[in-house]
């Protein structure tokens, strides 16, 4: 019976923590909805009367989100694609070929995580603007964030790489497979639920990154979300309902990412892997 009771009041406080945690984004939603009229009232409207997509329709078209969005796109799968596949050939490189120093330099590789990354905008930045090309020029997002990171994703990958039974590799092997094409086509599926991982994580990071983008990006037509959201609210002064609107828009793609390898996320966790 007392544990029962112990693990009612459980089940209460993380319900009511839920709660609290999930309403902040239920009220941006409620208050994208509304018209400007009916933010400010009191008390506050939570659920919206009159309920309109109007606001919407105003940062999508007149503010250029449209833009930004598919600016945002093209720059974050490219380089999501990348960063997942040299982190995964790094990984499998360190967890299946000896060569001299292995440990040694796998060491170095992790010992890099220490560096904060703001500490590394300097120089990047001083070596990027020496290539005029380089400059302004959103190819330029896609390599940085396609390497970036690979000290971290390597350590999550290499364990799972390991435990890996090398009967499948050598069976495949025999049936004269190489490397490469025993990497790519054993390896890499039976490692599907790091990898929706990594691809969670590195989507995460790179299509909410707005310092670096707007370091680089100086022209409004390659601006990402994130720089157009500043942008709009520099412009336009805190107007809620349609800030609301942009912020619900730049998170979607975020939402949908997780939910698409939400069960291979749950696998890996469950697995060990982030157990880091």
């Amino acid at each position: 019976m007392k544990k029962k009771i112990i693990d009612l009041i459980i089940y209460i406080l993380l319900f009511v923590g839920a709660i609290i945690m999930c309403f902040p984004f239920y009220y941006m939603v409620v208050t994208s909805l509304k018209e400007s009229a009916y933010i400010f009232t009191v008390p506050p409207q939570l659920v919206p009367k009159p309920a309109t997509l109007e606001n919407y329709k105003t940062v999508w078209i007149e503010a250029d989100f449209k833009l930004y969005f598919l600016n945002s796109l093209k720059i974050t799968l490219p380089a999501v694609l990348l960063n997942v596949f040299l982190s995964s050939l790094t990984a499998y490189g360190f967890a299946r070929f000896k060569f001299p120093g292995k440990e040694l330099w796998f060491s170095v590789l992790i010992a890099t995580l220490a560096v904060p990354g703001l500490l590394l905008i300097i120089p990047q930045f001083d070596m990027i603007r020496r290539f005029p090309f380089f400059m302004d020029n959103p190819l330029t997002i896609v390599l940085t964030s396609g390497v970036g990171g690979i000290a971290f994703n390597a350590f999550f990958l290499r364990g799972f790489f390991e435990g890996i039974p090398r009967e499948l590799e050598e069976a495949a092997e025999l049936d004269g497979c190489g490397i490469f094409k025993t990497y790519w086509h054993i390896a890499m599926p039976l490692a599907r639920p790091a990898l929706a991982t990594l691809v969670i994580m590195s989507f995460l990071g790179v299509w909410d990154d707005y310092f670096w983008p707007s370091l680089i990006l100086r022209d409004k037509r390659d601006w990402t979300l994130p720089i157009g959201i500043l942008g709009f609210k520099a412009q336009h002064g805190v107007q809620w309902h349609l800030l609301f609107a942009g912020t619900i828009i730049a998170i979607l793609p975020v939402i949908i990412i997780y939910f698409t390898f939400q069960k291979y996320f749950v696998k890996a966790v469950a697995e060990g892997g982030l157990k880091i």
